[in-house]
């Protein structure tokens, strides 16, 4: 009994590990899901995990989508990428079995794996912050405080710390906490992450932010019996403040999106030259990858199972190369499109897999709305949801370890949750009527 009883603790414990991992560097994600994985086995229930894997029918999709790259290794054109590839989405077999299927997440797992979570993207904040205030206090240069400067040395760039970052604040606001440390620290650790969160500066997170994540906070506030009207109203002010200091005020943070509503965008798809490229910005750039990937469906026509997740960079190469980007091929001076990725995840499936493909992974994108009503905190569930299906029409998310482990591991985590919590419903449910 002890012996289960301390290998139960061990395996939340790691589990919870993982969460606290996700904000650095990938490889303390990657052998924290090795440590998770070699305590799982010590304990695990075969007939419970079968039983599990049977009747929780969403994991079946991610499988499906392993399987479907596993099997377009046989048609992809660079097999080196398709492996690859296919070790980089371990994650979409393995976590599904090992949390999706082969644990117990109840309230209290949940709650500490946030606080892991939130501790662990707590201490990447201070870091980073701490050592731009050290470099503007020795070079007086502020360049640092900002986007991909803030979190140098870190695998995953701005984007993805500040989308670790808005879903810590996510939870920071939204779940009920009962652990002391957050109870206590709670505001001091708002304020640190909204001020990295800001500066971080990713602009469709930090719009997601303004227009719906405080909103509904605001709004929860005003119609909670418990809050006086006093803190809802400073809340309010707080709100347009921080605003204005973001949109208003000339900073580095609203020069983002100045450089998109006002610059004159010159996107020639098909007279491209190598001077143009100096004038792409994040949304021109976009819009160019997009094309020549759909310029690619349609000439090898991929529709239907697409080119494999090994052709993917061979033909946007090929492709740009065509329209007359410079040094594509060039092994001494790389252009900077060279190998990169499209930029959106549903156009990146729909290229590698075709209709076969886009359809499980259009399902497990809109799935968390399947099992919201048996989901006992679904605003988080909501904003997680949301803010990942439209952070994937302009980022790749899951061909990088930083999207993979923390989209993967946090979607299993919520659907072993609701399962669970379904389950007992159902148990209730069974015992009133037999009483």
């Amino acid at each position: 009994m002890f012996k289960g009883a301390l290998l139960q603790h061990a395996l939340n414990y790691s589990l919870c590990i993982i969460a606290f991992a996700i904000p650095f560097p990938f490889i303390y994600s990657s052998l924290a899901i090795i440590l998770f994985f070699i305590v799982w086995l010590l304990q695990v229930n075969v007939k419970t995990l079968a039983n599990n894997l049977k009747t929780r029918r969403i994991l079946w999709l991610w499988i499906l989508l392993f399987l479907l790259h596993l099997m377009s290794y046989t048609y992809s054109i660079d097999k080196n990428e398709s492996i690859f590839d296919l070790q980089r989405k371990l994650s979409f077999i393995v976590l599904p079995v090992i949390i999706g299927a082969g644990i117990s997440v109840d309230k209290n797992v949940l709650e500490r794996v946030f606080l892991f979570f939130v501790i662990g993207v707590s201490i990447v904040g201070a870091f980073c912050l701490t050592r731009a205030y050290l470099v503007y206090y020795y070079t007086g240069d502020t360049r640092q405080f900002f986007y991909h400067p803030l979190i140098k040395g870190s695998n995953a760039n701005a984007v993805y710390e500040a989308l670790y970052t808005l879903f810590s604040i996510v939870t920071l606001l939204f779940f009920p906490w009962q652990t002391k440390l957050i109870k206590h620290a709670k505001v001091f650790l708002l304020i640190l992450q909204i001020v990295f969160f800001i500066l971080l500066s990713s602009r469709t997170l930090i719009v997601i932010f303004f227009i719906l994540i405080l909103p509904l906070y605001i709004k929860r506030s005003f119609s909670n019996d418990q809050r006086s009207l006093l803190y809802s109203l400073i809340l309010l002010l707080s709100y347009f403040t921080l605003a204005i200091a973001v949109f208003k005020t000339d900073n580095p943070i609203k020069q983002r999106y100045t450089e998109i509503i006002n610059e004159n965008e010159k996107i020639v798809w098909n007279d491209f030259n190598n001077n143009r490229q100096k004038e792409f910005n994040n949304l021109s750039l976009r819009l160019f990858l997009w094309k020549v990937g759909l310029d690619n469906m349609k000439d090898h026509n991929l529709w239907l199972k697409g080119a494999g997740n090994g052709s993917i960079y061979t033909l946007q190469n090929r492709k740009m190369a065509e329209y007359g980007v410079m040094d594509i091929y060039n092994k001494e001076k790389r252009s900077p499109l060279y190998n990169v990725n499209l930029h959106n995840m549903y156009l990146q499936i729909f290229m590698m897999l075709g209709i076969i493909g886009i359809v499980p992974f259009i399902l497990i994108v809109f799935s968390p709305f399947m099992y919201i009503s048996h989901f006992d905190y679904k605003i988080i569930l909501f904003l997680f949801a949301f803010i990942m299906i439209f952070l994937m029409m302009q980022e790749a998310s899951l061909q990088t370890q930083a999207g993979i482990v923390f989209y993967t591991f946090f979607s299993m985590v919520f659907y072993n949750h609701a399962c669970e919590s379904r389950g007992q419903s159902v148990q209730k449910a069974k015992q009133i009527t037999s009483d």
